[in-house]
């Protein structure tokens, strides 16, 4: 039995680390993710909408 995993994602609504969000939730959906994003030019929260 595995325990449960509490990711902490830095810079989540970007390109490279939403598609990390999406792919950890649809593979790993047992586990909590946690995004920190200062939202500034590089980031989108759209990225993010499907979660």
């Amino acid at each position: 039995m595995t325990k449960n995993k509490v990711l902490l994602v830095t810079g989540g609504a970007g390109f490279i680390g939403a598609n990390f969000v999406l792919y950890w939730i649809q593979n790993n959906p047992e586990d909590t993710v946690i995004v920190l994003d200062a939202l500034t030019y590089a980031g989108n929260r759209e990225n993010l909408a499907s979660v």
